[in-house]
């Protein structure tokens, strides 16, 4: 929190080509740092007491004791998020805890049918989950005795299922645990976990951007903070943007967002990303992520939809080498073509939703990827159908060597994917497969692939290998070439086999005529 008055960031029609922009150290500066259209500028913090900080956010005055815990002050402008001591505050919502969802059905595309304990909810927001990887938002256009009118949907949205989880936020009858503010008629309510006075302790966030670097050619950003926006450094559609040695911490959208080509992020802490820490716009190309942490994306407050800790979707020439990313709802690295991910570590995903990688890429349209994942740690996953290291959709053209897969709910899934190699892997305390090979539609998909010189660690009971095909066990028997393994397994659960079921090693290697020079010994005990 500032402790004193903000500065005002230079206006952006005396900001020239080539400029350089020097921060105070250790002050903040109010407002959007504006760079949209420029190319060579450089910002950067002069001094050696601590980063500058942008923040477009700011310290609601004047609070009043509203009722019981909760306080209140004005504000003219509806805030994305509400921090407190630094620390973003959660919506309220209803029901209550954050992991606690209602349950509704849905006869069409526009509603959902719960009874409510207030009318209150034109204009607020229903939450819901259409698919257990997917956390979707809309907002309510009207109430009428028990059915949820929804607003159109926005882009790619999905429409919410027929029976359907989901919680409703945003309105002040919602507000009655601490922790939880809510905004109306011009005034922001909040209700502090610690009883005490908020004056001077809150930071409010409006729905702009930190510093907008938009349609800017090579910018370059260095040393400063970005706090409590909605996006704390927008690249999209720029060229050659370099962001080092800095921190975003309290996003309400996305730490970082590029598009274009030639972006570096080097050394960056990016922290409280609601939705995504680094998100690359479609098409984007050559980028370069290194040495930097990324952590607490999506855990905090009220989940949102997430494509990941750190997202390349649809993207070309990325080298994601040396980060640390820590505590993700949704998926930590994903990656598309001509990728090199390398000496990362993963600590914490898919904490909120299922079906999930820890570095994930996919091909759906069957062309090579020609990525290369060697040498990172993944470990202590979370949700059911989470997976280390996730080969969706056709992947192809993936090279997975040398990682260290350690406590996840799987090892690695390969679904539908063909010509990839697993080499001199370390799998070791997946609590339900080290590998689930997941041959899907017409079957047939999985072929190709290489499972050589790995080690698999297992718990008693733990299965290495589910090969589930809708061909039956015939089309399981073409999907990898099993070799040169070292086994730590269950005699008798070695291997889940589609239409044969689990089978004892002996078995597995004679019908499945693999594994000849591979060795077994006693499981893991717990």
């Amino acid at each position: 929190m500032p402790q004193s008055k903000p500065l005002r960031l230079p206006d952006p029609h005396r900001i020239a080509n080539g400029d350089t922009i020097n921060l105070e150290c250790g002050r903040v500066y109010s407002g959007t740092l504006d760079l949209r259209g420029k190319h060579g500028v450089r910002v950067r913090t002069a001094g050696g007491c601590g980063h500058a900080a942008i923040s477009p956010g700011s310290a609601p005055s004047g609070w009043a004791r509203h009722k019981g815990g909760i306080w209140v002050a004005s504000l003219d402008t509806e805030p994305v998020q509400v921090a407190l001591d630094g620390v973003p505050m959660a919506r309220a919502r209803h029901p209550n805890a954050p992991q606690t969802w209602a349950k509704g059905s849905s006869r069409n595309p526009s509603s959902i049918e719960h009874v409510l304990p207030h009318a209150d909810l034109k204009d607020a927001l229903v939450v819901y989950r259409p698919y257990d990887w997917m956390i979707e938002t809309r907002r309510i256009r009207d109430y009428q005795r028990g059915n949820i009118l929804l607003a159109d949907k926005i882009g790619d949205a999905f429409d919410p299922p027929p029976q359907v989880d989901f919680y409703v936020e945003g309105k002040l009858w919602m507000l009655d645990a601490p922790g939880e503010w809510a905004y109306s008629d011009g005034r922001l309510y909040l209700w502090p976990v610690d009883g005490k006075p908020p004056e001077g302790r809150v930071w409010a966030a409006p729905p702009q951007r930190g510093i907008d670097a938009r349609d800017t050619r090579a910018v370059s950003i260095e040393g400063v903070q970005i706090f409590s926006s909605l996006i704390g450094i927008d690249g999209g559609n720029s060229q050659d943007l370099h962001i080092s040695n800095s921190e975003i911490r309290n996003s309400a959208e996305n730490g970082i967002f590029a598009g274009g080509s030639g972006l570096v992020v080097e050394r960056v802490l990016i922290e409280n990303s609601v939705q995504n820490g680094i998100l690359g716009d479609y098409g984007i190309r050559n980028s370069v992520v290194s040495d930097s942490v990324i952590m607490h994306t999506g855990t905090f407050g009220n989940p949102r939809r997430s494509k990941g800790a750190l997202a390349f979707e649809d993207a070309s020439g990325q080298r994601i080498t040396g980060n640390r990313i820590l505590q993700s709802s949704y998926i930590a690295i994903r990656v598309h073509r001509n990728a090199q991910v390398s000496g990362n570590l993963i600590d914490g995903a898919c904490l909120v939703l299922s079906d999930c990688g820890g570095i994930y890429t996919f091909a759906r349209d069957r062309q090579p990827l020609h990525v290369r994942i060697e040498g990172n740690t993944v470990m202590n996953l979370a949700q059911r159908y989470a997976h280390a290291i996730y080969l969706d959709d056709f992947a192809n053209g993936v090279v997975v060597s040398r990682n260290l897969l350690r406590n996840n709910p799987g090892g690695l899934q390969i679904h539908n994917g063909f010509n990839n190699d697993v080499i001199g892997n370390t799998f070791s305390a997946s609590a339900h497969e080290h590998i689930l090979f997941n041959d899907t539609g017409s079957g047939g998909n999985i072929r190709n692939n290489t499972v050589m010189g790995n080690t698999f660690q297992s718990h008693a009971g733990v299965p290495v290998f589910r090969l589930w095909s809708t061909q039956g066990g015939n089309g399981a028997q073409g999907f990898a070439r099993f070799d040169d393994n070292r086994y730590q397994a269950a005699a008798g659960g070695f291997a889940e086999v589609a239409g044969t079921g689990m089978m004892n090693f002996s078995t597995w290697k004679r019908r499945m005529r693999q594994d000849g020079r591979s060795s077994l010994q006693s499981p893991v005990s717990h």
